[in-house]
């Protein structure tokens, strides 16, 4: 276990006895979303995680990413190498405003960082978040490692990052630009994660260390916890049907996210001449057992393609996935949210000679 991590979960073992006692700990929240593309078993091209911490919340020490078991990476990128791109909105203490940052995820030497506060010693890799604001460049490193010992229990590889703190009085050594206060952030690398083989739900564990407020030490018994849930694969089937006699087409399909079908949802049908040159014509909305179906006519002597899409936004999962949570010595404050992932389905498309 690196040495950051062990210090936390020791120092909350000691205190957690306080925990109930500080009212302020049940103020303090934040929610991670994870996502992958496309949502596949064994693949995926791109992962992007968004993180997203209300402005009344304490301001942010360090936050702790566990990608789930099962999961493949490769962090032997040589440095300097583009793996991602950044977008952030950050809160100005010091001019009231709200600030857009973005910027590119770039890998470094590890060999650089053996000595940074955040993690020191030998990091698997260390990937460069370039956060551009106001003509500035803020070059934000985020740690990643293997775990090992008691946190393989909460994934196979911890992705941290730390934030300078911004309540602390303007002049304080370390304090963060203008002030800035981290509010939303997601950040999408390409081709380093590799998705589970097997269907379900995996489930991403982060843990957020807030600052004690305006004294710019970080307050180890609020440490509280979030949960991504990720369900792979997506699958949108779709298969069509002709009855020459009356012209009519019938198309069938269902909808499933992690082996499970997926109700309630409107499923957009496409259709065109071409392959290529398919426009929404109708929708169809899933059922209980995910399925859906839509019908129309042909005229004859034709070949007509169909296609099907689908999507969800992020969704809040709290009551669901923080049953169970963390135990106290891990993470004081609790399980503050969960949610299930953001995705876009298209089924294959299908042909039909009328």
């Amino acid at each position: 276990m690196k040495r950051p991590l062990r210090a936390v979960l020791v120092a909350a073992a000691v205190l957690a006895t306080l925990v109930f006692a500080n009212a302020a700990l049940a103020a303090n929240t934040a929610s991670v979303a994870v996502s992958h593309t496309p949502m596949v078993l064994a693949g995926s091209q791109s992962t992007t995680i968004h993180v997203t911490i209300p402005q009344a919340t304490d301001p942010m020490a360090a936050i702790n990413i566990f990608v789930p078991s099962g999961y493949g990476a490769k962090v032997d990128q040589a440095a300097g190498t583009n793996i991602g791109s950044v977008e952030a909105t950050a809160l100005s203490r010091d001019t009231g405003l709200t600030l857009p940052l973005s910027g590119t995820v770039t890998t470094d030497n590890p060999t650089a960082h053996t000595t940074d506060p955040c993690s020191p010693g030998t990091n698997a890799a260390v990937w460069i978040l370039n956060l551009s604001v106001a003509g500035q460049t803020l070059a934000v490193p985020l740690y990643v490692n293997p775990t090992s010992g008691a946190a393989t229990a909460l994934g196979a590889y911890n992705l941290k990052i730390c934030l300078p703190p911004p309540d602390v009085p303007i002049g304080t050594p370390g304090r963060a630009f203008q002030g800035a206060q981290v509010l939303d952030a997601k950040f999408t690398v390409n081709g380093i994660l590799t998705t589970p083989t097997a269907a379900g739900v995996p489930r991403w564990e982060t843990l957020f260390t807030p600052y004690n407020p305006g004294k710019g030490t970080p307050n180890l018994v609020g440490t509280f916890e979030t949960r991504a849930f990720v369900p792979l694969p997506i699958v949108l089937g779709l298969q069509a049907k002709y009855n020459k006699k009356t012209r009519v087409y019938t198309l069938t399909g269902k909808l499933t996210e992690g082996g499970q079908p997926v109700s309630g949802t409107s499923v957009a049908i496409a259709r065109g001449a071409t392959a290529a040159g398919v426009k929404k014509v109708a929708s169809a909305t899933t059922g209980a057992t995910g399925s859906f179906k839509n019908t129309g006519k042909l005229k004859p002597r034709k070949t007509t393609f169909f296609q099907a899409t689908a999507s969800a936004a992020e969704r809040d999962y709290t009551a669901t996935g923080c049953q169970s949570p963390l135990p106290a010595t891990v993470a004081p404050a609790g399980c503050v949210s969960a949610t299930l992932s953001p995705w876009t389905a298209k089924s294959a498309t299908v042909r039909i000679k009328s």
